[in-house]
């Protein structure tokens, strides 16, 4: 299970890539379709955010990239994964927060690297995070068709709330959600 995938915190220079990543992986989800550039623009802003936590996962097994600032240098491992977490907003993220409810958003792997494991590592990875930081509760939304984010929920134990719309590209997405384990004493 990813044995040479680690999890960790992103910092402000992993945000391009994890933006990019997320649009490319969405692409591949689509059967090729693009989504609007805006999009991508949008779920950079997200995830730059500093009242989120943006968590990635890296390919210590993989290769690593050249540095940007030196091409000869060996640079960070590549992003294999990301998921973003952040307050969860009444009127489906129109309204003000709610308190105590985490939402997980901009979950997206590297169409190389599905199937092994590397999205229930960001998941699990997060909801920890998530109890640390005081949250009871967890909501997501996934579109409908994806068999494989759908099974990964509902493995590490989110349910469907009942609640499903079309979003903003005209595909169908449900609602899980699921509550936390409470933050250990001490």
């Amino acid at each position: 299970m990813g044995e040479t995938v680690v999890v960790r915190q992103a910092g402000p220079a992993d945000v391009a890539a994890a933006a990019d990543l997320w649009y490319a992986s969405h692409q591949v989800r689509r059967g090729g379709r693009a989504l609007p550039e805006e999009r991508h623009e949008l779920a950079q802003g997200r995830m730059a955010d500093p009242g989120c936590l943006l968590l990635i996962a890296e390919d210590l097994g993989a290769p690593c990239r050249p540095a940007p600032q030196d091409p000869a240098a060996a640079g960070p491992p590549p992003i294999v994964g990301s998921i973003l977490g952040e307050p969860a907003r009444e009127d489906d993220g129109a309204g003000g927060p709610v308190p105590g409810l985490l939402h997980i958003a901009l979950v997206s792997v590297h169409p190389d690297q599905w199937g092994r494991h590397v999205g229930r590592l960001l998941v699990e990875a997060m909801l920890a995070r998530a109890a640390v930081r005081g949250y009871r509760q967890a909501q997501l939304w996934a579109h409908a068709d994806s068999t494989r984010a759908n099974r990964l929920y509902r493995a590490v134990g989110f349910r469907r709330t009942g609640r499903a719309r079309i979003d903003d590209w005209g595909e169908l997405v449900v609602q899980y959600r699921r509550d936390l384990a409470p933050r250990p004493p001490g």
